[in-house]
């Protein structure tokens, strides 16, 4: 300014030349004042910024007028303090920051500036939002509340402060340089309840019998702090602590009382399932022409891919004489009866070598007398069928195509649907197949398919079975099943029961994997209970699954904690989820880019409805079933509120009300 006052008095008649004016993108990004009638004490916070112009002598101004005095443009940095506000960096070209000033009577107007230079006559000047906070509850009508978190053991409390603005949330009041000093004495044990309306509990009063728990007191600056010593034992069983909490406003020292509830204590509602699985005895049969050979090569690979030692051989050149159903359902069954004393579970393995329409049928009929009625037994039992056929061919019985894998299946669109659609190679490991690809690794093909694909590529790429295995759980003689028809079966291994009190709660980890667990429970198989949820399902006031297990008489874990809190019952038994009573596993020796590599390869037992996906298809290679991180039990304190996957503190949600069908996986401070 002084530089141009002196141009112009130099040359008062020269014309005026027109200077370009620059924005600067100068403004207040954030300009609030709340006042506090019962503290007395005017807050500001403030951020402005601008490309140019604002340097480390910038500074900001306030002024406000009240019914009793008009106080002027003020550096802010110039007024005295209520509480400590830290210097704020805000990176370049920014002014941040926070300042709290003991005003008494309400303000009727308040103004920010920024002023660039302390010497100079440029600002800019905010439309600052201002807010009055009238005297009232402490929880809701003060700029602090006071309360207790505990850590993992709920042994250790620790004191937090949280800042309580309209405008200004607690994250960005701390950011912005504010900071509070809180001491904490007095802390006694007990129970109690924070009202609705006040989810912190901060200025209820202290109810009497409660018991002083002789912890020292505790003095903090910080936003969070810990009380040094553990709580004694004879606080252990209590919900709650009851403390004295002062904090400091424009009049002085304000105390009130301030609450601290326990975590949730949890627990795995149960650690592991467990159920032996065994490699079930195969019982080799090989259904052939006797009278002619059909192809050798042929022949050998079906052998190779069962791993066919010495099986029976079975001559179906009569096949369509009348009795011959009944002699193979004659031959399976006395393989049963002279394999079971050994204790096994057993699993027929059949080769079939046919080259007439209607065996595969003859076949699936016997086995439909066979198969079916050993589903459920206790161990020793057989598992089911591994039937490798000649060509592409389903099962049309449903209680077959329960309990026998048919290689490969009949489907539509050549080699690689058809084995991928019923008999899908599955590789143990996250080996990429890359060039293996179905087309190129027929392990389980038909012969047609088998003999082009020698024409194509010789009898060296065609793979070799070094190892195959049918692996099934052992049932034990309590064992139950219920039986959901087409979809699959819940099976209660051994008894395992899960037990809660009537206040318990539950929380269930929806996983990437489809739900595997069910239970069951006295009410879910009470002839009233069926009723009324078959009447809420007839009105379609319930989930599908919820009214197909509840007819069948089990429900999907996934609904025990919905369950439990609506009917608190004491005993839920826990079964396991299955579709298929055994997994076929085969170790492969494959040929690629001129090197042997064997490979563990699965194929899957059993599919959901559209032949596309299937459950469970790792269930039967383990007989452990971790379930500690999927359904976890609160036995003590469960409507208290609790801490987030983030280690955010959510007062308003309630392990009991929230966590029923979602993951509690708190991280505590």
């Amino acid at each position: 300014q002084r530089a141009l006052m002196a141009l112009l008095a130099a040359a008062p008649g020269a014309a005026c030349t027109k200077v370009p004016l620059e924005d600067v993108q100068a403004g207040f990004a954030r300009a609030d004042a709340t006042w506090f009638e019962a503290e007395q004490t005017l807050f500001f916070f403030y951020d402005v910024q601008a490309e140019q112009g604002i340097t480390r002598d910038s500074v900001l101004e306030v002024t406000w007028v009240t019914d009793d005095e008009r106080v002027p443009w003020t550096p802010i940095y110039q007024l005295g303090s209520v509480h400590l506000h830290v210097p704020v960096d805000c990176g370049a070209e920014r002014v941040c920051g926070s300042q709290s000033v003991r005003v008494a009577a309400p303000p009727r107007q308040v103004g920010l500036r920024l002023r660039y230079h302390p010497d100079g006559a440029v600002f800019e000047e905010a439309d600052p939002t201002f807010n009055v906070v009238g005297a009232g509850a402490a929880h809701s009508n003060r700029s602090l509340v006071v309360y207790g978190v505990f850590d993992e053991t709920n042994g250790f409390v620790q004191w937090r402060g949280r800042h309580q603005f309209p405008t200004v949330r607690n994250e960005q009041a701390s950011a912005l340089g504010l900071r509070r000093r809180v001491r904490v004495r007095q802390m006694r044990a007990g129970t109690l309840t924070a009202p609705d309306g006040n989810p912190y509990g901060y200025g209820l009063a202290c109810p009497d019998g409660l018991v002083d728990t002789e912890l020292p007191g505790l003095v903090t600056w910080d936003r969070a702090a810990f009380v040094a010593e553990e709580l004694p034992l004879s606080a252990a069983a209590a919900p709650a602590l009851c403390a004295e909490a002062t904090v400091q406003d424009g009049t002085g020292a304000f105390t009130t009382t301030a609450l601290a509830r326990k975590n949730p204590e949890v627990r795995p509602a149960f650690p592991e399932l467990r159920s032996p699985i065994r490699a079930a005895r195969p019982l080799e049969f090989y259904l052939t022409p006797c009278d002619r050979t059909i192809s050798a090569a042929h022949e050998e690979m079906q052998r190779d891919r069962l791993q066919l030692v010495d099986p029976e051989v079975v001559c179906i050149d009569g096949w369509e004489a009348a009795g011959f159903e009944d002699r193979l359902v004659r031959a399976f069954e006395d393989a049963v009866a002279d394999a079971r004393p050994d204790g096994e579970d057993m699993a027929l393995v059949i080769g079939l070598n046919q080259d007439e329409r209607g065996v595969s049928a003859l076949v699936e009929a016997a086995l439909a007398r066979v198969t079916p009625p050993e589903r459920n037994r206790s161990s020793p039992r057989l598992v089911g069928a591994f039937v490798f056929d000649s060509a592409a061919y389903s099962p049309e019985t449903f209680e077959v195509a329960q309990t026998t894998l048919w290689c490969p299946a009949r489907a539509g669109g050549g080699l690689a649907t058809a084995v991928a659609a019923a008999c899908a190679v599955v590789p143990d490991t996250e080996f990429a197949l890359g060039p293996l690809s179905v087309d190129t690794l027929p392990i389980l093909p038909g012969r047609d398919d088998y003999l082009d694909f020698l024409d194509t590529y010789g009898e060296n790429q065609a793979g070799e079975v070094r190892s195959l295995e049918l692996l099934a759980p052992e049932f034990a003689t309590t064992t139950e099943h219920v039986d959901f028809g087409e979809i699959g079966v819940v099976t209660f291994l051994n008894g395992e029961v899960i037990t809660a009190d009537a206040d318990d709660a539950f929380s269930y980890c929806v996983g990437d994997q489809p739900d595997l667990f069910a239970f069951r429970s006295p009410l879910l198989q009470d002839d009233v209970v069926q009723g009324i949820i078959e009447e809420a399902c007839r009105e379609g006031g319930l989930p599908d699954e919820v009214c197909l297990g509840a007819e069948a008489g089990a429900l999907p874990l996934l609904l025990l904690g919905d369950w439990h809190a609506a009917f608190g019952e004491g005993t839920y038994d826990l079964g396991v989820f299955w579709q298929f009573p055994f997994l076929a596993r085969m170790d492969v020796e494959v040929v690629a880019a001129g090197a042997a590599t064997v490979l563990g390869l699965s194929l899957p037992f059993g599919f959901a409805g559209d032949g596309e996906t299937y459950l469970g298809s790792p269930l039967w290679l383990e007989d452990t079933y971790p379930l500690d991180e999927l359904l976890t039990q609160c036995d003590r304190f469960c409507d208290h509120p609790t801490f987030d996957s983030a280690g955010i503190y959510q007062v308003g949600q309630p392990f009991r009300s929230t966590y029923a069908q979602d993951c509690y996986a708190p991280a505590l401070p």
